[in-house]
């Protein structure tokens, strides 16, 4: 599994910390199938990433609960319905965080997660700070 925050989301996280802009909310997950290389690999990330690989889905809103489960991480959860979000057949295999902005400040690949009729997934997104 790769995971790292954007070059865009550390320049908007180092002038929010000195004060030259203000740093907008995390609004939206995103949900792809590029994630792995032909071997079933997690893609290595280099932090110039401006989007996922292959997005399949995103959500946005109230489908994304935002937590604290501790003082220094903030948590995104969000579910993938296999049915509901027309994914049967897919394999989940990368998400990223978008800001209000639109930039994707963090990504993350891991293995595939396959999704099959009935298939229903919680997804985690802990950034740490």
């Amino acid at each position: 599994m790769a995971s790292i925050k954007t070059n865009k989301g550390r320049e908007k996280l180092a002038k929010a910390h000195n004060g030259t802009a203000s740093l907008p909310a995390v609004v939206t997950m995103v949900f792809g199938t590029g994630g792995v290389d032909s071997s079933g690999k997690p893609r290595d990330l280099k932090g110039s990433e401006t989007a996922l690989f292959s997005k399949a889905i995103e959500k946005t809103g109230a489908q994304v609960t935002k937590t604290f489960p501790t003082p220094y991480t903030a948590r995104y959860t969000c579910t993938l319905d296999a049915d509901v979000d027309q994914l049967i057949g897919k394999n989940i295999n990368e998400v990223g965080l978008i800001d209000a902005d639109g930039d994707l400040i963090a990504m993350k690949t891991f293995t595939n997660k396959g999704m099959e009729t009935r298939t229903v997934i919680e997804f985690d997104y802990d950034a740490e700070f």
